[in-house]
């Protein structure tokens, strides 16, 4: 069998599994983590305040993105046939996962800056700024790719740029504004923490503290690692997940209107487009599950959260475990 026969097959096969235990996870994470930065403890924490941001984004990227693959499965595919669908897939598609990256770009940035021994900068990590930068950034990329309504239209049976211009520009904005920039931003947020974080310290040990104060400086120290582990984590997975994407959007700008692709060439492209693209959602599905098997303080608030909308709804469970009295 050759491989455009074979390519069709596994990709149904992972359309008609992989995407509905995708979607489900990722739904089921990004509330949990509204739900959990939601709460007053986390509120006053301008860096939850991105991650709510994110977490919004990651919603409107999976839903979009892969509910109509799942439908496609065992349906026509009805991003080419119906041509609104076509543009607006895309679109939303495109600013919920720009959303979430620049979110989480800017997370780290208010983490470097919490950082930072520079007071006016500190002044930045703030949840009034943050809520502001989120809805910034919100408004941006709700506006920025209103031209997936231009130049994306349904031609012989594809949902497809036209013309080849506007696929390089959005392969371009993407790449560089969805790619390059949060990618780079990250990396040197993380290694502007782990140089201040180290610089403080060293200033501790110097420092001669009561033991009370000792004790507050190893919680903070603690807490500090803990960020700077989900940090790292976060950067390392999101590198991970999303640079192949990226490297295959350049590599489509440019080749998707070769007109001598053989038969296994083109079913080759679609199946490495589909699974970068998949890799790509996968992050957005598992960052609540990378907090929680990061974080030992992101596990027990969760505990807390869970066990509290337990009670609440069930009021009656927590009589069975109280003692009856003498």
């Amino acid at each position: 069998m050759s491989l455009s026969s074979i390519l069709p097959v596994v990709q149904t096969q992972m359309n008609r599994y992989l995407c509905p235990t995708a979607l489900a996870l990722g739904i089921t994470g990004s509330l949990l983590n509204i739900l959990l930065f939601s709460q007053r403890q986390y509120r006053n924490n301008s860096c939850c305040i991105y991650l709510i941001g994110a977490s919004v984004g990651m919603l409107i990227a999976m839903c979009f993105g892969l509910v109509p693959r799942i439908y496609s499965t065992d349906h026509p595919n009805p991003l080419n046939i119906i041509n609104a669908l076509c543009k607006t897939r895309t679109y939303f598609g495109q600013s919920g996962t720009m959303l979430y990256r620049w979110s989480l770009t800017m997370a780290c940035i208010d983490r470097c800056t919490s950082a930072s021994f520079n007071v006016r900068l500190r002044l930045f990590a703030s949840p009034r700024i943050a809520i502001r930068v989120t809805i910034i950034i919100a408004m941006i990329w709700f506006i920025v790719p209103v031209h997936n309504f231009i130049y994306l239209n349904i031609i012989d049976g594809q949902c497809i740029w036209y013309p080849v211009a506007s696929a390089i520009y959005n392969s371009m904005l993407v790449v560089i504004a969805g790619g390059i920039i949060p990618i780079t931003t990250m990396i040197l947020s993380g290694i502007i923490i782990r140089k201040n974080l180290r610089r403080k310290r060293e200033l501790r040990r110097t420092l001669k503290q009561s033991t009370d104060a000792n004790a507050r400086d190893r919680i903070v120290a603690l807490r500090d690692r803990q960020t700077l582990f989900m940090l790292f984590i976060q950067i390392i997975c999101y590198i991970a997940l999303t640079l192949p994407w990226i490297i295959n959007l350049i590599y489509n700008a440019f080749t998707f209107y070769m007109t001598n692709k053989t038969n296994d060439r083109i079913a080759i492209d679609s199946f490495i487009n589909y699974t970068t693209e998949t890799l790509a959602y996968i992050y957005s599905t598992s960052s609540f599950y990378l907090y929680t098997l990061a974080s030992p303080s992101f596990r027990e608030h969760l505990k807390k959260v869970i066990s509290s909308i337990w009670h609440f709804n069930y009021p009656c469970c927590g009589r069975f475990n109280r003692v009856a009295p003498s």
